[in-house]
């Protein structure tokens, strides 16, 4: 039996029923507008539960919210029976829809994977057949990954997909208490920082807590990390150097100190730009290394008393302890 066209009033659609809804913070503006002006041209597809409530909404939910928005009473919709479409293959067709007219956004296909496992598919079968479809690799890590995407809070959630917050990273602040959660995604939206840097966060935020038995909350109040952020002052970028000095000189305290003698310690030198000094990885080691560029032999002359210079300066002392 095919499904049944007709006008079907707002009252009779169970409108807070999210069962094969995956659409997040759609973009409504165009869509409200047209609607506005010319009502709902392409009918919902529609279900009617087995206990004969309300209908479900299969196709069409921000269609149907525009008509909420807009004033609308009723839309147009194909209503299938339970006997006629189950709610595994009302999904299927919600997917499909989804698929055909837009991409899909990481909290949409994370809702998609996690509500095809409660349907029964198992893993082999949601890496072999959906993960393409969704334009995910085929791994056991992305089926985690997506499907606890789709169980964090709202806040998490809409940093991903409006690019501001990793996904990784989103996971990683999932895992902690709300005020650290809050702490953390102010943190990381705040500066916009890329997956790399986001990870080396992560790393001196954990290893820190560890060591301190603190929690990221505290952490971050303590080191004055709320104060930097909301300095006006400061640009993104500086803002983003000055919360990573802060982090690093907290977790290597011994080293931040070694490098700032170092550093104050080379400026007294005065060596040009040609001739770079670099002390051994982490101050383990007993040389430095001098490298020379030069392009003539008079430059070459020059930069070689200049090293001889510095060989007789006071600063070279400083440097030398840090050995």
């Amino acid at each position: 039996m095919a499904p049944v066209f007709r006008y079907v009033p707002l009252t009779e659609i169970a409108l807070d029923d999210h069962t094969f809804i995956v659409t997040y913070r759609p973009e409504m503006q165009a869509l409200r507008r047209s609607v506005a002006h010319v009502g709902v041209l392409t009918p919902l597809h529609l279900r009617q539960p087995s206990d004969q409530g309300l209908l479900q909404v299969v196709c069409g939910s921000k269609r149907l919210l525009a008509c909420q928005q807009t004033g609308g009473t009723s839309v147009p919709a194909l209503v299938y029976s339970a006997v006629e479409l189950s709610e595994q293959q009302a999904f299927l067709l919600t997917l499909h829809d989804n698929l055909g007219c837009r991409a899909l956004n990481a909290v949409e296909k994370g809702r998609i994977l996690l509500r095809l496992q409660q349907f029964g598919y198992q893993p082999d079968a949601l890496l072999q057949e959906f993960c393409a479809l969704l334009d995910l690799p085929p791994r056991a890590e992305t089926l985690e990954a997506y499907g606890r995407l789709a169980t964090l809070e709202d806040s998490l959630q809409a940093a991903v997909v409006e690019g501001s917050l990793p996904l990784e990273t989103a996971l990683w602040i999932g895992a902690y208490a709300a005020e650290d959660r809050q702490a953390l995604l102010e943190l990381f939206t705040g500066l916009r920082v890329g997956s790399n840097r986001a990870r080396e966060f992560v790393t001196y935020i954990d290893e820190i807590c560890q060591r301190d038995a603190c929690t990221p909350a505290d952490l971050l109040q303590a080191l004055g990390v709320p104060v930097l952020l909301a300095e006006a002052r400061l640009s993104g970028p500086q803002k983003l150097d000055s919360v990573r000095r802060v982090l690093r000189q907290a977790r290597y305290p011994q080293l931040s100190t070694y490098e700032q003698r170092f550093q104050e310690a080379a400026q007294r030198l005065r060596l040009p730009p040609q001739i770079s000094l670099r002390p051994p990885p982490y101050f383990e080691g007993q040389q430095y290394q001098v490298t020379l560029s030069f392009g003539q032999r008079q430059e070459l002359q020059q930069y070689a008393q200049r090293l001889l210079d510095a060989a007789q300066h006071e600063a070279l002392d400083a440097l030398l302890e840090l050995l």
